[in-house]
């Protein structure tokens, strides 16, 4: 029987963060921050592309010394190298994904007499999170389907380009409300991260946590097992109405194998581009629903309940919560 909970049995491979999760470096950019941003907390990359090429070539040089720096005096993250130990384990490949230059991390590497990774993302790499296409070029290169990555990092990026690519993400060592409100689950430590993976906890994802608060888990346990079958033509209402009870656990959507979407269908829903028109249904929902609902089965068929028949997505979800 499906869940609509994140079991840590189902990661087929991880994704570490660098600084705060393996080396401690203690980076410290303030100056840097004070100097060229009035002490504004700006995202230092991305304000480098906006500075002239002379401008730049100094920023950065400032940065990678500040990395430098750090990582000639870190230490091991505590839990660190046990949380490595046990996927090594259990056979679950990982890689670093940072944004630090990768001549720092080497550094740091020998700081803490730590192997790095044959995959091993430094900013150098074709691109840099939170672009959510760092996050699947890391995927693809330990060979794990995105759904089935978990991200591991201590602050907002790691979270922010995990949510991008529709991947599972672990908050350690941080209160950042920002970063805590898009991640899976937050651990105190790595010490509490490697314990829940040894024990295969079991935590409401994402996408459902609100929807729990609202009703509980034993509803959204319950609209997990439900299906809905598209049997009319979509429209802004019906897609609003699938949205909502996917957000509540929703378990399955099937649409028969021969439905396209038609020329009614594209006028009548924002949602939809003109590439999906005469696109197989199943395929446009996957592209609609997926990422955000990675637990919801999109598939070929007939069985569930008509969605014709569901006039309003509260009633629904109030009936399957009184069963």
């Amino acid at each position: 029987m499906s869940s609509p909970l994140f079991c840590l049995s189902t990661v087929r491979g991880v994704i570490l963060d660098w600084d705060g999760v393996i080396a401690e470096t203690k980076l410290d950019f303030s100056r840097i921050r004070r100097k060229y941003f009035n002490g504004n907390r700006v995202p230092l990359l991305e304000a480098a592309e906006m500075m002239s090429p002379e401008m730049r070539t100094v920023f950065l040089a400032e940065i990678k010394a500040e990395e430098m720096r750090g990582a000639a005096n870190s230490v091991p993250v505590e839990g660190a190298l046990d949380f490595i130990k046990l996927l090594n384990t259990k056979h679950i490949p990982w890689c670093v994904l940072s944004r630090n230059c990768r001549e720092s991390i080497e550094l740091a590497a020998q700081s803490i007499g730590f192997a790095l990774p044959p995959y091993t993302f430094s900013r150098e790499a074709a691109h840099v999170k939170p672009d959510p296409r760092a996050m699947t070029d890391a995927a693809d290169a330990i060979h794990v389907p995105y759904s089935q990555c978990l991200v591991v990092g201590d602050y907002l990026f790691e979270m922010l380009g995990a949510r991008r690519a529709g991947m599972r993400c672990t908050l350690v060592r941080t209160h950042d409300a920002e970063s805590i409100s898009l991640a899976d689950v937050c651990y105190s430590d790595l010490k509490a991260l490697t314990r829940a993976f040894a024990e295969d906890a079991s935590v409401i994802p994402w996408e459902y946590q609100p929807a729990a608060a609202q009703v509980g888990k034993n509803t959204l346990l319950k609209m997990h097992q439900k299906t809905i079958h598209i049997d009319c033509n979509l429209e802004n209402h019906s897609l609003e109405v699938l949205d909502r009870l996917a957000a509540f656990g929703l378990g399955a959507v099937t649409a028969d194998s021969a439905r396209t979407i038609c020329e009614a269908e594209f006028r009548n829903c924002s949602a939809l581009s003109p590439a999906a028109l005469s696109q197989s249904l199943c395929s446009i929902m996957r592209h609609l629903f997926t990422k955000r609902y990675p637990l919801l089965e999109i598939r070929n068929g007939s069985e569930g309940t008509p969605l014709s028949q569901i006039s309003s997505s509260e009633n629904f979800i109030r009936a399957v919560s009184n069963e």
